[in-house]
């Protein structure tokens, strides 16, 4: 039961960040637009684009191992649901962290996979490959 109200509040929280990740995603197109085929590193990408609390869910899904000080700096938010309220207050937090990190995990060969979760996820697609998938995935759910 927890687990399915964490993950309902959870998913509402991620969809909340959808327009501050369009806006990265769009700072991160024109910042890179003449450098197209010498784009930034998975794990860079991924930073400039998703915050710390996508990132650290998706590092610990795929078992890897974060750093202790990835650990704490993630928290759990207040929420308007009453049936959510209980989550925020049995872990004694009241907001999610929501900001972006220069560093976070040793495991760097996860961050393309992770780059293209979270690019498909939220709907912004910087990387090619996500590009080409996506209308495919489309198509095919026609």
């Amino acid at each position: 039961m927890w687990l399915r109200l964490i993950c309902d509040w959870l998913g509402g929280e991620f969809a909340r960040l959808r327009t501050t990740i369009n806006q990265h995603v769009e700072m991160f197109k024109a910042d890179n637009i003449d450098r197209i085929s010498d784009l930034p590193s998975a794990r860079t990408t991924v930073h400039r684009l998703f915050p710390h609390c996508m990132i650290l869910l998706m590092l610990r899904w795929m078992d890897s191992q974060p750093t202790s000080s990835d650990r704490q700096t993630v928290d759990v938010s207040h929420c308007e649901d009453a049936s959510h309220r209980s989550i925020s207050e049995a872990w004694g937090h009241t907001e999610l962290d929501h900001s972006y990190v220069a560093d976070d995990c040793q495991d760097s060969k996860l961050f393309s996979f992770i780059q293209l979760i979270l690019e498909f996820a939220n709907g912004c697609l910087v990387s090619g490959i996500a590009h080409v998938l996506y209308p495919r995935l489309l198509q095919a759910q026609l």
